[in-house]
């Protein structure tokens, strides 16, 4: 038997508690699976995500009895932090009648400038516009880097759905590397706070206004990650990657940094993943021009395949910034659908993370040390079957996709160094 033998589709939908709302994330795309991945909020909060069997008429009332059950304090703490009663019933938690409470949410603040690194790929680059533009909140730009050597596509395509749109702006950027496109952006940016994301997400309508409000979470915030959550689980492949783990880090508001903030993980700030995903992350315009933008040798596009936003974590962090987690600064992604491409996806996650850890050690010695103390610790993480990277992992989730993963982490360190000197042999030329 494969082990996709048991795969069962789901519909991908969030279901708010307050309203009853439902929410698919493509409004256009309502598959009809009878299985359903609910993530369930109350109101902007985002508490957890049940799997549920039952009609979208029923849905909310199904999501409230399992949130009540599985997530009842963080549903309380969420009404807390709107004014409202602590709830002792579960019939307290829908607002019904009442009127909705003020939102602790920003929806005004200084100019934000969205990038959206592209790359052969104009309609969904359109589509991930579109969404940045229905944001609730003001004033902010986009801006779209195109990282591919022809420029015409893409060009036109933006002309076309956005030509009268001076929120909108197209920078090309040849060279072509996720961190050279992130960069260009960076450079065209008007905006003191500084976004960026993909060209296949579709973002949440207060995914800027709960990014610029977790700023103020904690004292010298430099960078704010938020959740990425599967736009769509119809193949088995969109659902392994879950199971690796995907682009989700929980839904713990979390602060970051180097005193009071530590993570009691040995392998910590080492353990880069821990802060967020690239595809959904802000930093103070300051500062990450201060810490010199994104590392031109690591990331999508460079033999290092991946781990530029991984080098930027850490840098930030280790210079004496505190990086927040909001979990509901909330955007959807479009998984791979195919196994071949997922097998792709692995191989260049175990390259870019060593990578990025062989870029460390060679730029500081007192570095290098401290990563050096922390191997055994690492080697277990990546080893245990009982480990938070492995325990996700179903009985039918292909083990060629670990063995590739660690035959990746194998050719991490030399294709940094091959990637290291493609780069300045570039700069010299």
């Amino acid at each position: 038997m494969s082990a996709s033998a048991g795969f069962r589709p789901q519909r991908v939908l969030a279901v708010d508690l307050a309203t009853g709302h439902l929410e698919y994330p493509d409004p256009k795309n309502r598959p009809d699976h009878p299985h359903a991945r609910v993530l369930v909020r109350w109101l902007e909060e985002n508490l957890g995500v049940v799997e549920l069997e039952v009609p979208d008429h029923d849905i909310a009332r199904a999501a409230a009895e399992q949130a009540w059950e599985r997530f009842g304090p963080e549903l309380a703490e969420a009404m807390l932090r709107y004014g409202m009663p602590r709830p002792g019933a579960l019939a307290d938690v829908a607002l019904g009648t009442r009127e909705r409470p003020p939102s602790p949410t920003r929806r005004t603040g200084p100019l934000v400038t969205v990038t959206i690194a592209s790359f052969r790929s104009a309609g969904s680059t359109v589509r991930t516009v579109r969404r940045v533009l229905e944001s609730d909140y003001t004033p902010f730009e986009v801006v779209v880097v195109d990282n591919d050597v022809d420029p015409a596509p893409l060009s036109a395509a933006l002309s076309d759905a956005f030509g009268r749109t001076p929120q909108v702006r197209w920078v090309h950027e040849p060279r072509q590397g996720l961190a050279y496109a992130r960069n260009a952006g960076l450079a065209a940016a008007r905006g003191s706070v500084m976004v960026f994301t993909d060209d296949d997400v579709l973002v949440d309508q207060h995914w800027l206004a709960r990014v610029v409000t977790a700023f103020d979470e904690a004292d010298g915030v430099g960078c704010v990650t938020g959740a990425i959550l599967p736009a769509e689980v119809e193949t088995p492949a969109q659902l392994w990657l879950e199971e690796f783990g995907g682009f989700h880090k929980g839904f713990r508001r979390q602060v970051f940094d180097s005193t009071a903030h530590r993570h009691d993980s040995p392998l910590y700030p080492y353990n880069a993943g821990l802060f967020g995903s690239g595809a959904n992350m802000a930093f103070r315009t300051e500062v990450v021009r201060g810490l010199g933008g994104f590392a031109v040798d690591l990331g999508v596009g460079t033999v290092a395949q991946g781990g530029e936003d991984l080098d930027i974590f850490q840098r930030t962090v280790s210079a004496g910034h505190a990086v927040v987690y909001d979990p509901s600064a909330l955007m959807w992604h479009s998984h791979r659908r195919s196994l071949e491409a997922l097998r792709r996806q692995m191989f260049r996650y175990g390259v870019g993370l060593t990578a990025t850890v062989t870029k460390w050690m060679l730029d500081d010695p007192r570095t290098a040390v401290a990563i050096l103390r922390r191997v055994p610790a690492g080697t277990r993480y990546l080893l245990s079957p009982t480990s938070k990277k492995n325990q996700g992992k179903s009985a039918g989730f292909p083990p060629e996709l670990t063995r590739l993963e660690r035959l990746g982490l194998l050719c991490g360190p030399v294709a940094y160094l091959r990637s290291r000197h493609r780069i300045r042999t570039r700069g010299r030329s």
